[in-house]
């Protein structure tokens, strides 16, 4: 009965989603028109003259940050970058940035929810269940438990809590996300990474027993669990979750998705860079039509990129974010800065921001596509990350040399071309007389029969060579050693770099990472 009463609930609050959707599509549409006008306006504010310099990360960049954050007082949290680098970036945050970050995800979600007429709007985030620096975890840390109302909407709000975070510590943590999503039955699943969600259904397929046991356990008697967390269970139960956790709790071998939470409709993830292996792979969970990918808009530590926008044609990217001033670079001129307008549909560009945070004038180092003009704005696709690169001793190996040679490599060897992600760490292992790069093999228990390991590692060495001239010479000449294989999980791999428990939100798949394997750890620790 309970359940039954929540989803009604539900129901009522997925309609006031659908009609702030249906608010939110007219001031999209009014924050498109007068993009131009709002552009100047920013420039002015920021003091943005064309002789103004284009600056990346540096100590000019951290200067202007610091001291607004000195302005700021207690008010001011600092964001730590994820990705690619040996030394997170930190970035200001304020409680009221964080909530134009917060309103922004809203109404996009608000929108989508209105554009797609999503029935079942409840909403699960596979947030980390550690606490950290990143931004993820500075929007979802939750201070108290969420009125009710708000755990019906968003069940993994209640993840934070206390006794939640004993149930993980016991069960871990795919398990407690099993049960909460038997449990909720939400209509709409969310990650940032697609990888933390496809890692979440391998698991299940991978490790069932252990996996399942919180479900069983709680099936069999959830008496034997604390007034507090049954509580907790009675906020976002849904109509059907005792048949659906019966059903868990009595099969020996992993579920699809569709057998523990039917209302499940949609999801939302990155579709950006270099994550398509993953997006492969969750089709494969979640097949289409059954599940609609609803891509999610560019978000950086730095800033929003883009802001989704839906429309008759599907969903498109839009450089419309409130307080960012957009700018791009031509990669033959990247001394004359382009407002949007002037963008040419099939060309890339390097995109540069400015906002009151202490970003003028900022280089992301993201590139974009602009695949075509939508109410007078650029279309914007991300491609990848700038000159993501690694050298020991001048050679510069680059992230594209590196997808080239798993392109190749994939094709040599069909065990890596199904199922599998390969990326490369450069490594300096203590002691020994030349560094190499490591190719890591992500998604298959790579055996060694007959020396296929060793074959791998010798195509790859010979592929990067052809691709790099410097590699190659500094491999004849022995300052550089010959590329090892091995296989790995992506946690461990994130454990590995420094990203720990909180590697969900801390943590990005790439094809080559600019920090070696041993000095992972001790670098992110410094923060």
């Amino acid at each position: 009965m309970l359940g039954f009463v929540n989803d009604l609930l539900r129901q009522a609050i997925g309609y006031a989603i659908v009609l702030f959707g249906l608010l939110m599509t007219a001031v999209q549409r009014l924050r498109i028109s007068s993009f131009k006008a709002n552009q100047n306006r920013l420039r002015r504010k920021y003091n943005i003259t064309t002789n103004a310099p284009i600056l990346s990360y540096g100590e000019e960049v951290v200067r202007r940050i610091e001291t607004l954050a000195t302005r700021a007082g207690d008010k001011a949290n600092f964001a730590l970058t994820s990705g690619s680098t040996g030394e997170p970036k930190r970035f200001l945050y304020t409680p009221a940035r964080l909530r134009v970050l917060k309103l922004t995800f809203s109404e996009v979600f608000a929108r989508a929810c209105w554009s797609l007429r999503l029935r079942r709007t409840s909403l699960y985030v596979f947030n980390s269940f550690t606490v950290d620096a990143s931004l993820t975890s500075m929007l979802l840390n939750e201070g108290t438990l969420p009125p009710y109302m708000a755990t019906l909407q968003a069940p993994y709000r209640i993840q934070p809590h206390e006794e939640i975070q004993r149930l993980a510590g016991k069960y871990g943590s795919t398990a407690v996300r099993l049960w909460l999503l038997t449990i909720s039955n939400p209509g709409v699943l969310y990650s940032t990474n697609p990888s933390t969600i496809s890692t979440f259904f391998d698991e299940l397929v991978l490790h069932w027993a252990r996996s399942s046991r919180l479900v069983k356990d709680w099936h069999e008697n959830r008496n034997l669990f604390g007034t507090e967390i049954q509580k907790i269970v009675r906020r976002i139960d849904s109509r059907g979750s005792s048949a659906r956790l019966g059903i868990v709790a009595a099969s020996n071998v992993a579920l699809p998705l569709e057998s523990f939470a039917p209302g499940v409709t949609s999801y939302i993830c990155w579709t950006g860079g270099y994550v398509k292996p993953f997006l492969e792979r969750l089709e494969i969970h979640l097949p289409s039509p059954r599940y609609r990918l609803i891509p999610m808009y560019s978000m950086s530590t730095e800033t929003i990129e883009t802001v989704t926008h839906f429309d008759r044609t599907g969903e498109t990217f839009l450089p419309v974010a409130p307080g960012v001033v957009y700018e791009f670079l031509e990669k033959d001129h990247p001394e004359k800065p382009l407002r949007a307008h002037e963008l040419q549909p099939g060309e890339t560009y390097a995109m540069v921001v400015s906002d009151q945070y202490g970003l003028r004038r900022y280089h992301t180092g993201d590139l974009f596509r602009c695949e075509r003009f939508v109410s007078g704005l650029p279309d914007l696709r991300f491609m990848h990350r700038r000159n993501i690169e690694y050298s020991f001793t001048g050679e510069k190996v680059t992230s594209a040399q590196v997808s080239a040679m798993f392109a190749e490599v994939r094709r040599e060897f069909p065990l890596l071309a199904v199922d599998t992600f390969l990326s490369c760490v450069p490594s300096q292992p203590p002691g020994a007389p030349v560094p190499h790069y490591k190719v890591l093999v992500l998604g298959t228990r790579l055996k060694n029969p007959d020396g296929l390991t060793e074959r791998i590692a010798t195509h790859c060495d010979k592929l990067l060579c052809e691709l790099n001239c410097e590699y190659a010479n500094k491999r004849a000449s022995e300052r550089l050693g010959k590329i090892r294989v091995m296989a790995i999980n992506i946690q461990d791999l994130a454990k590995q770099l420094g990203r720990g428990d909180g590697w969900e939100t801390q943590f990005k798949f790439l094809p080559l990472y600019q920090q070696t394997w041993e000095s992972g750890v001790l670098q992110f620790s410094k923060q």
